[in-house]
Parts: C-alpha cells; structure tokens; sequence
C-alpha cells in the first residue's frame, strides 16, 4: 500500500528500525478528515500535531494505463506541464515563490495515477494549496515550454534505458501482458513523446484533470478545519466534468514461457522474471505483499540467502510487487557475472518449486509481516510519507484501504503465503527478459 508501490515497498533500513519497534501494536491513527466537495473532488485531511511541515499532494485518477498506443508518454508529459506557466503564474514564478516558501516540489507518474506534492512549513499550507489549485485548474502549456520539457522527457527515458535493471522491468512488462494497458511503459516511447503535439497534451489533460478525478491530500501540522475551508475556497468552483475510468481487457493467462533477450554493452547479465498477480481489490495482494518481503526483503529474505549467498547464483537480487487497479507483475531481478541468464533462471525456478512444495516457515512469515509493518510506520512519521500513503490509497482504492491495510497483512496466515503462491507463482508459466553482454565483451 502506499505510494511505495509502484515504488514504496523498498527501505532498506527498516529491518535495522524494527528491532526497536514492537510490531505487534498499530501505528497510533492520525486523525483524518475526509470531505467530498459537491463537484465532485476529494479532500483528506490528516493532521500530525506538533510537525512543523506541510505536504499538500494532488492526486490524479490517470496514468499510462488510460492511454492509447498512439498517445503512450501524455500522462508522464502532462505531469511534467502542470508547473509550467499558469494563466496567473509564470513557469519561473511558481518555482520562485515555492522557494520563497521554503518549500520544495515533485511529481510522479505511474500506470494508475499522477500525483504533484509540495512539502512546506506547516505555517504555509494556504498559499500552497493556492499554488496547487492555480496549476491544476489554470496550466497554459506554453508551446515554449512543452519542448523543453519534451527535451526533458526524452533525456529521462534515455536515462531509464541506459541503466539495465530499469529497463528490465519496463521489457518485462511489455513482454508478460499482450492485450492489458500495462504493456506500455510509463513514461512512454521516445517515438511518440517526439510526436506529441501540445494539442494532444491539451486534449489529455482535459479529458481526464477534472474534480471528480481528484484528491486533495494534506499532512502534517496543520488544523482540518482551515485546511477544509481553504479547499473549498480555491477548488470549490472547478467545474469541469471528466469521464470515469475505463476497465481495461483482462490479460489472458500466459501458456507457457515469454522471452525477450538482447546483448548490450554491458559487464554482467540483468535477468528479470514476472508472474501476473492478484490486483488491489482481490484479498490474495495481502499474502502476496507477505510473501514479497519473505522472499525479498533484506539479508535475512529466504531468496537473499539461498540464491545470492549460499548458491552465489546472483550477485543482487530484488523482488517487488506493486499494488495496482489490475493485475500487476510479481517480480525477480537480478544480475549475474554469467555470460547468460539461464544458471540464475535456474536457480530461481528451483527457488520457486521448494516454495510451492514447502511454504514457508511461521518464523519466516512473522519476520515479513513484522519488516513490513515496520516499514509503514516509518513512512507514515513524516508528512510526506502519510500524504503519500493516503494518496495512493483513495486513487487506487480507498482511505478505507488505508485504515485498513496492516490489520488486513497481520491476519495473513501461513497456509495463505502458501497457496498465493501455489496460485500465482507458476514455474511453467512466466515472463523472461534478459539483458546479456555482448560476446566478445
């Protein structure tokens, strides 16, 4: 859960901060209030008492998997527009007056959301919220500065496509699902961001940015009711009516192997594996988060020591499974000084039939559970990390997920690691990509 997970189920040093926690207790609840404006936009407020920070982040109900192939990259490329010039603002003027703020900005996109947040002084969170309304409702996208961001766009695929465990993951989707949306990458092809017409970007934008596909999400040291009242003020009268989300053609069950292999110029041989699992609303993503972080998280994961230390089949070794609208990738990566994949597929194919066979062990389980949960409650101390948290959770789910995510992971029982992975962890049945060195390297 969280916005980890696209990317939040990672932090290494969690497992160190648990050994200090007693995982047994919930995280104490930030009060949270949750308001629907009558144009349809959502505002959840959590208030931390005492944090003298601010995140204001604006979610957005669209990513790459409401694209089509022709527009693959708008979401990613509307992202990068939305703090680049308003009808009141100047592209340099938004960055100056965060700044002034003391605040910083980002924004990310990924296959099921968007989402802009600033972190401030607690004390600012009215101008900011005035800063987030002007560029959510107000982006001109001056023709200038769509093609430096275009510049900008096409230099991070670039960057994406020259580090190979990156481009792994994004091949591996595109090799496992046919049919589904998620077969495109997030950010798009350089064939069609090259393409893409500001017009296009216009018509992206207004098809899918209006406030029924919004949520406000504010955390930190601020009081609910100003934050409420200001909401309402600056984006009470958006009105600009979107469709809703489109369901997306269900991937059929894979046959048997897919495999992409290529040979670059590179030393060591990137080796990615992924099986389609369960979605957010199916209750099997519970064990399967469970069984991500036994298997891969930390040196004490069961794969970290029997492929990588004991059986020196891999040199590194990451397992992820991100919490998505659909069915998303269960996933291995790893690289090995081999010339080829085929000894750590091995490997880890072997890895994956003890699993289905043996389960895992009630100490191995408890650990997962305990790692995980210890990983939420640090990332839900900071203003960021709850806003996060919160954010992802009402785009992808609900603010009930959220409530409800670590009593849901603390019942996963063991027989329920096990047949998640007996049901999705098919060693006949996966996708393969491998990133080789070129003979003669």
């Amino acid at each position: 859960m969280g916005a980890r997970r696209g990317a939040l189920k990672a932090a290494a040093v969690v497992a160190a901060l648990l050994l200090c926690a007693p995982a047994a207790l919930p995280a104490p609840a930030p009060p949270l209030v949750e308001e629907v404006l009558p144009n349809g936009l959502r505002v959840v407020v959590a208030e931390q008492p005492g944090s003298p920070a601010v995140t204001v982040d604006v979610w957005v109900r669209v990513g790459s998997r409401d694209e089509t192939d022709e527009l693959n990259g708008a979401a990613h490329f509307v992202e990068h527009m939305l703090f680049k010039g308003t009808r009141r603002r100047r592209a340099g003027d938004i960055a100056r007056e965060v700044e002034s703020l003391g605040a910083w900005t980002n924004a990310a996109t990924g296959y099921d959301y968007t989402h802009y947040y600033v972190v401030a002084p607690a004390h600012a969170v009215g101008r900011v919220l005035d800063i987030q309304a002007d560029a959510l409702t107000n982006s001109i996208f001056d023709p200038e500065e769509v093609e430096r961001e275009r510049a900008v766009v096409l230099q991070e695929l670039s960057l994406i496509e020259d580090t190979p465990a990156r481009s792994a993951v994004f091949r591996l989707y595109q090799t496992a699902f046919t049919v589904h949306p998620y077969r495109r990458p997030v950010g798009g092809s350089p064939e069609v961001v090259r393409r893409l017409t500001r017009q296009q970007l216009v018509d992206f934008y207004r098809t899918h940015y209006g406030p029924a596909n919004v949520s406000v999400v504010v955390a930190g040291g601020v009081s609910a009711r100003e934050v409420l009242d200001a909401a309402r003020r600056l984006f009470g009268n958006w009105r600009h009516p979107v469709a809703g989300r489109r369901a997306a053609p269900a991937e059929p069950p894979m046959a048997g192997v897919r495999r992409a292999v290529e040979e670059r110029d590179v030393r060591v041989t990137t080796l990615a594996m992924g099986w389609i699992g369960p979605d957010v609303g199916n209750p099997d993503h519970y064990a399967a988060d469970v069984l991500v972080y036994a298997l891969g998280r930390g040196r004490g994961a069961r794969w970290v020591r029997a492929l990588r230390d004991q059986r020196r089949a891999v040199q590194t070794l990451s397992v992820s499974f991100p919490t998505a609208v659909d069915p998303p990738l269960f996933s291995v990566v790893a690289s090995t000084a081999a010339p080829d994949e085929r000894e750590a597929e091995r490997a880890i194919l072997e890895e994956v039939v003890r699993l289905r066979e043996e389960g895992l062990r009630p100490d191995e389980v408890a650990r997962a559970k305990a790692v995980l949960e210890a990983e939420v409650k640090v990332e839900q101390h900071t203003s960021r990390g709850l806003a996060g948290a919160l954010g992802f959770s009402t785009t992808v789910a609900s603010v009930d997920y959220f409530r409800t995510y670590l009593q849901r992971v603390r019942a996963v029982t063991l027989e329920d690691v096990r047949r998640v992975a007996q049901r999705y962890l098919d060693p006949g049945r996966y996708a393969l990509v491998a990133i080789r060195p070129r003979r003669g390297l």
